[in-house]
């Protein structure tokens, strides 16, 4: 890999996410800031709208992001899909990629820069906003254990990288629209799947939920998460080489 043009091509397709990402920051800010207030006074709120307050739940940092990485288990995969769905699809429809490939950079390289930077234009996003909530329970509230918080982002992350990376593949050989309709019928199939026994494992969905075992506990990783991380790790891992591999061996 030629390092200097792959970073040159890394900052042009990063820069490129900026709106995106800003938009989605302050997207994510409000939702975690939203979840901490509703958690913190509740019990206010339901009295301001004359609405009983009934096997309420006990305010807590945990209860907090217990309640936005709810949220976010299903609106984050939404936004990884359709935010990925073209990341090489549009530039193959329109005939531009051959314009980008005309430099001097390799399709692998073009590849892993043009995916790497999508997918961190749509998840940073979520990590500072994520940050950015428990400084503010912090200041405002109670502490919370930064360590727990970081032990229950990781399976989300990486849920969110295989989302994005199935979705890249789609998007190497199909058009937009059915990237992102064909990955979300394949997350819906897969969830249903991580219902049942004993297939569940067969589906990144289980290996990806125990993050609200560790909120709920508040415990650190034992063996069992830390195989489910590298299942999860391998589920993220064998779509991102097949997407590489069908962009290289694409004749555009």
């Amino acid at each position: 890999m030629n390092i200097p043009i792959f970073l040159a091509q890394f900052k042009h397709d990063l820069w490129n996410e900026k709106l995106k990402f800003l938009i989605l920051f302050l997207l994510f800010t409000f939702q975690v800031l939203a979840s901490i207030i509703s958690i913190f006074y509740l019990e206010e709120l339901l009295t301001l709208f004359s609405l009983d307050f009934i096997n309420p739940t006990p305010p807590s940092g945990a209860a907090a992001f217990l309640d936005y990485f709810a949220d976010q288990f299903f609106f984050g995969i939404l936004i990884i899909s359709l935010g990925t769905m073209n990341v090489f699809a549009s530039e193959i429809e329109n005939g531009s990629i051959c314009f980008s490939l005309t430099r001097p950079i390799s399709r692998s390289e073009y590849t892993i820069s043009r995916l790497t930077a999508r997918l961190i234009g749509l998840i940073l996003p979520f990590l500072l906003a994520t940050f950015v909530g428990w400084v503010y329970m912090g200041l405002f509230f109670e502490l919370f254990p930064i360590t727990t918080l970081l032990f229950a982002i990781i399976p989300l992350v990486l849920l969110f990288i295989y989302v994005g990376v199935v979705t890249s593949v789609l998007s190497s050989r199909t058009s937009s629209l059915t990237a992102g309709l064909a990955t979300i019928a394949i997350i819906i199939v897969q969830f249903t799947i991580s219902a049942f026994k004993p297939i569940e494992l067969l589906s990144p969905f289980t290996l990806a939920s125990f993050w609200s075992e560790i909120l709920s506990s508040s415990v650190s990783f034992d063996l069992d998460h830390f195989l489910k991380l590298v299942c999860l790790i391998v589920w993220s891992t064998v779509p991102f080489i097949l997407t590489i591999n069908s962009m290289k061996t694409r004749d555009l």
